[in-house]
């Protein structure tokens, strides 16, 4: 019996303490590194006395604060008419190297997607048939297909995400009729893929419809 209790409080211990010290840990880091690369920046506006002061009253996420001040001055100017002209001409001399295009291009596409459209970048979670019959697998909608593509038949871009990367995975082109729509929100979807499906929503109320 203790060997029993003792075993459940650890685990459950565990359960709380690992993911606030993997937090801790991840965010002390970025914030670390951020404070660091934006050091420069802070002596030329604070001088170097006054950063002698910071270091010794230490305020964590300067660094942050002053990259979202500067994010924000840059769309400032970025939105109005003379910014538009500088933005365009920094954009066509970065077209014109190489290398530096072709990264810079992806990914201005891949932020214009996120940030531009007027629909959710992830519409909804399916369920498709994947790699073969009778397995399944979980899939986000991310968009209809391109009329280009897809000829007649309606078709979605749906993305499969790898366990427990949801960053990489896989992109399939499939008629609608092939995709079996879930309730599940896509955050739930996730979760999910994140924790090898141990974390998942209630099935009996997911499924919307089911197909043979």
């Amino acid at each position: 019996m203790f060997k029993k209790a003792l075993k459940k409080n650890l685990i459950a211990g565990l359960l709380v303490t690992v993911p606030a010290a993997l937090t801790y840990m991840i965010l002390s880091f970025v914030i670390t590194r951020v404070d660091r690369a934006m050091e420069p920046v802070i002596v030329g506006v604070l001088g170097p006395q006054n950063l002698k002061l910071m270091d010794e009253w230490h305020i964590p996420g300067m660094g942050f604060l002053f990259l979202a001040i500067f994010i924000f001055a840059v769309g400032f100017v970025g939105t109005n008419f003379i910014g538009k002209k500088v933005v365009a001409l920094g954009e066509k001399v970065l077209h014109n190297i190489p290398v530096v295009r072709v990264i810079y291009t992806s990914i201005k596409k891949v932020v214009d997607t996120v940030s531009l459209t007027e629909t959710p970048t992830f519409e909804k979670m399916v369920l498709i048939t994947y790699p073969r019959e009778p397995l399944k697998t979980l899939g986000i909608v991310c968009c209809d297909t391109p009329g280009g593509i897809a000829d007649g038949e309606k078709m979605l871009n749906v993305f499969v995400p790898t366990s427990p990367n949801p960053t990489t995975g896989f992109l399939f082109m499939l008629p609608e009729k092939e995709t079996t729509p879930l309730k599940m929100s896509v955050e739930e979807g996730l979760k999910m893929i994140i924790s090898f499906g141990m974390t998942n929503p209630d099935v009996s109320e997911q499924t919307a419809s089911i197909k043979d």
